[in-house]
Order: C-alpha cells, then structure tokens, then sequence
C-alpha cells in the first residue's frame, strides 16, 4: 500500500518545478566553480598558471573575450577576488538550497525562490535595458515567468499525496466553540 501512494506521488510531480530546480541545480554549479575559481586566484601560483594559460588560449584561438576576462581579474586586487568568490560561494548554496527544495517540493523552496529570484529582477531589467543582449533578455523572460510561476502556485490550495484537494475537518467547518467557563 506504501508503494501506490508513492506512485502517485511521484505521477503527480510538477514538471515545471522539476525543471525550475533543474536550472537552480545548474547555476549552483556554475557559481560554485565560479567561487572555486576567483578563491583559487587568490593563490599567487595558481593565478600565474591561469593567465599563462588564458593567454596562450586566447593567442591560438584567436578569442577576443579571454583577453577582456584577463584584463578584468588581473586589475582585480586579491581582496575583490576574494570577495567575488565568496559572494559566488552564497549564490551557489543559495541556488542549491532552492533546487533541492523545489526538487522535494516544499512550499518553502517556493517562497525562498519567490523572494530571491524576483528580488533580483529589478537589477536585471536594469541591465537589460543598459546592455541588451538576447540572453539578458532570455534570463529576465525565465525569471519572471518562474516568478510567476511559484506565485501561482502558492496561491492554490496544496494538494495531498494522492492528488485530492484537502477536506477541512468537522471541527474546522462548524462555529467555533464557545467558552463554557463563566
């Protein structure tokens, strides 16, 4: 009997949220090798071997971005790159902490993921309309309609395991008691 109600469950999963937690699984990793990266560079050695390495990339690739990244980190000082890996760092836990709570569908992953992601909306507009590109465009679009998204569902009423809507129970449909002490 365990294993039909689990069935269910899982055939009753949203989609939707499933790949919402997907996309937060994703940017964790992104962020997190991000953090990885900028902490790592802190380390005089390995910053060498990265622009060595960054340098001979961008000479036989022909690239033009790999010198504008160079230009950026190495006129960086060692405590803004510190600071941009461990701000990275939050995003990655932060990203995390939502896909894994959207992935297990709690109704706080929504909220957490409401108020994050539409947080940040405003900034991104910002940026879109200061350097409009077509994946600035894509991320704000994504966004709001995840945004949107969640709203809506925390505004319907949850649903149990099998996929009916909750009965109150008697005690909450009638009047309230009154107090018999007096």
């Amino acid at each position: 009997m365990g294993t039909t109600n689990t069935r269910q469950h899982h055939r009753h999963r949203d989609r939707f949220i499933q790949a919402i937690a997907v996309f937060k699984f994703l940017k964790a990793i992104l962020f997190l090798l991000a953090a990885l990266g900028a902490l790592g560079l802190m380390q005089e050695s390995i910053a060498d071997s990265a622009r060595e390495w960054a340098s001979d990339l961008a000479f036989t690739s022909g690239q033009r971005l790999v010198p504008q990244v160079i230009a950026l980190l190495t006129g960086l000082s060692r405590s803004k790159i510190g600071a941009l890996g461990i701000v990275a760092l939050f995003y990655a836990t932060l990203f995390a902490t939502e896909g894994v709570g959207l992935w297990r569908e709690r109704r706080w992953a929504e909220y957490l993921t409401v108020i994050a992601t539409g947080s940040l909306i405003p900034f991104e507009i910002w940026e879109v309309f200061r350097h409009p590109t077509p994946i600035r465009f894509a991320v704000l679009a994504a966004n709001v309609v995840v945004v949107l998204y969640l709203i809506y569902r925390l505004r319907r009423p949850r649903r149990d395991i099998t996929g009916a809507t909750p009965v109150p129970n008697a005690a909450q449909v009638g009047e309230p008691e009154q107090s018999r002490v007096g």
